[in-house]
């Protein structure tokens, strides 16, 4: 960066999350947490956001619909309104798949939303040639906050807030289903890579994505 003919050093902050809000439940909070929402102990997909094409849902209703034969009862959980809502719902009616639709949840029970899961799926896509893309994706800080592994496209900065391999997956291609199923499949089959992701998660959001840690950090770098 330059200024009056000067190069001026950049430091660059991304958002942050509060981690002592978004935590881990453990077993017994997590089923309640269920139950509230109707759903059950069996595997469960959780994703939030706006509902609107970029976010790709559809992609994800289809790759939960196609596990369903390997992975018996597997639950699939979208909190969030938006104008595709009646898409996504008349999609989940055709490939036969019960999706429980939350719609707008309330931003105190939302860190619930984001713990209940045993995986956070967003594949999110370009759109527009690129126009239309994903900012940095706060939701799936969100979800590492909440000890959660986190499955997202390959957009805008999503790919900044997912460590791929470490705190989750990235799809290099959301559109093509295939490529979400592989990458969901991989955590929903084993249950020691998601505990590895859980807290790879939840020490990067401590360690270096903490509201706290990103103040600190602003205040050094204006002193």
């Amino acid at each position: 960066m330059r200024a009056a003919g000067q190069h001026v050093p950049t430091i660059e902050i991304p958002p942050g999350v509060d981690p002592t809000r978004f935590t881990p439940l453990d077993g017994d909070s997590r089923s309640e947490r269920r139950q509230r929402f109707g759903l059950t102990d069996a595997p469960l997909v959780v994703g939030i956001s706006r509902l609107v094409p970029r976010k790709g849902f559809d992609r994800a209703i289809q790759a939960v619909s196609l596990l369903r034969h390997k992975h018996e009862n597997l639950q699939l959980a979208i909190a969030g309104g938006g104008r595709d809502a009646k898409r996504l719902e008349r999609l989940a009616r055709k490939v036969d798949l019960p999706v429980t639709f939350l719609g707008r949840v309330d931003d105190s029970d939302m860190p619930s939303v984001f713990a209940m899961g045993d995986v956070f799926l967003m594949p999110c896509r370009n759109r527009w040639g690129g126009l239309e893309q994903e900012g940095f994706g706060i939701v799936f800080l969100e979800a590492a906050a909440s000890g959660v592994p986190q499955i997202a496209g390959k957009s805008g900065g999503a790919h900044e807030a997912v460590d791929h391999g470490a705190t989750g997956k990235i799809v290099d291609n959301p559109r093509n289903v295939h490529e979400i199923v592989e990458a969901l499949d991989e955590l929903l089959v084993s249950v020691d890579l998601r505990e590895e992701m859980s807290l790879a998660g939840r020490n990067r959001v401590c360690e270096s994505l903490s509201y706290d840690i990103l103040a600190l950090r602003l205040e050094e770098a204006l002193s």
